[in-house]
């Protein structure tokens, strides 16, 4: 099943047929993933998906059974027909079935370059969509909302982390010479222990000497995690292809002034940004309330507040700063809370000798509410 509803999947014909393309076109290969792919088609992993004018969709795998049991789509072209060559399937197409000499492709900006010369050098007449951007925007915006299907699989992704959290509270009390790298097995073995898919991404395990590092390298080390001062944990689940996202700091034994300073204005500045959301409010509005508080007490805070959720742990929508570069100004579209966004709110205040802090949660907006779907606190040890 596609998690793309009929009206947006209806949405993107209707950018088709505005921009005069002949095809858009998709790809997800090893070379550059797209989760988008899966979002129009079911399908996990590794193809082209062309949509054209009409609402076509036709399929270009390379594991042609996969696709027929998991792809919602028009038709499936086995590549072996064209020597494993998805550009020449695309070219009989063109020339053969819609017996077209010259043509307009709209595609991703996360498309290679690579891939475009190589098309260009088998097909003459093709031609690219100039505005990448347009179609990335497309996409970020119907997929800043997410169906009833997205959101229950979301809340279960929810669902496991918090499970987790009871299980890094024992780890952090009864093992008090174990490593970031056990904490962060034992964070992977309850994630299939509670039925997810998988790790959302490489679990960030950091003690008190590594903690001021945004993100860890490696991202777990065989120091102890219990060391004192500021510590954190961030991790999510896969549940069905969505994820979630929690960030737990965590504190050990006696602290300093400025560790508490840091502790108390993460904690600040989430309960400022979690008071802010509601319906309409733009989301740079959100982000800079909450940055403010830390430059205010003397931190910086080098990320956006949050992102979304679904089929990447970074989804749209972004929770993010106004942009200051002019190409990035002239794309640029105000963004406001609207009814089915999932997004994370994570401050954070770091400084290095005195560890890191960052309190990160999940976030649905569903019937004009706020609903925090990940349970982190602070904690303390």
């Amino acid at each position: 099943m596609r998690p793309i509803t009929e009206e947006k999947f209806e949405s993107i014909v209707e950018f088709i047929k505005e921009k005069k393309l002949d095809v858009l076109m998709i790809t997800d290969y090893e070379d550059s993933r797209n989760v988008n792919l899966q979002y129009l088609s079911g399908h996990p992993t590794d193809a082209t998906i062309l949509i054209n004018s009409s609402g076509e969709t036709i399929l270009i795998p390379w594991d042609v059974p996969l696709a027929e049991k998991h792809s919602e789509v028009d038709e499936i072209i086995n590549p072996a027909n064209f020597n494993f060559n998805p550009s020449l399937a695309i070219k009989d197409l063109f020339e053969n079935r819609w017996k077209k000499s010259s043509i307009t492709i709209g595609v991703h900006s996360m498309t290679t370059y690579g891939l475009i010369v190589k098309m260009k050098a088998i097909m003459t007449g093709i031609k690219f969509f100039e505005e990448p951007i347009q179609i990335t925007q497309l996409f970020e915006k119907l997929r800043s909302t997410k169906t009833e299907l997205e959101i229950k699989r979301l809340l279960k992704a929810g669902q496991i982390g918090n499970r987790i959290i009871n299980n890094i509270k024992d780890f952090c009390i009864n093992n008090p010479d174990g490593t970031e790298k056990d904490l962060s097995f034992l964070v992977r073995k309850k994630i299939g222990d509670y039925g997810g898919d998988d790790v959302a991404f490489e679990p960030l395990v950091a003690n008190s000497s590594r903690a001021h590092e945004i993100h860890q390298h490696p991202f777990a080390s065989d120091q102890r995690f219990g060391l004192p001062g500021l510590a954190l944990i961030d991790f999510g689940a896969k549940f069905q292809g969505y994820n979630s996202d929690i960030t737990i700091p965590i504190s050990f034994g006696k602290l300093s002034d400025e560790q508490n300073k840091m502790r108390e204005l993460t904690i600040k500045s989430y309960e400022t940004a979690i008071e802010m959301i509601d319906m309409d409010v733009p989301l740079w509005k959100i982000h800079d309330t909450a940055e403010t508080v830390l430059r205010k007490g003397g931190y910086l805070m080098p990320y956006s507040l949050g992102h979304g959720l679904g089929l990447t742990v970074h989804d749209s929508p972004f929770v993010t700063r106004k942009p200051t570069d002019e190409y990035s100004k002239k794309h640029w579209k105000e963004v406001t809370i609207q009814d089915g966004m999932v997004f994370t709110i994570e401050p954070g205040a770091y400084k290095q000798g005195l560890g890191g802090q960052r309190l990160e949660n999940d976030v649905l907006i569903r019937n004009g509410k706020v609903e925090i779907i990940t349970k982190s606190e602070p904690l303390n040890f």
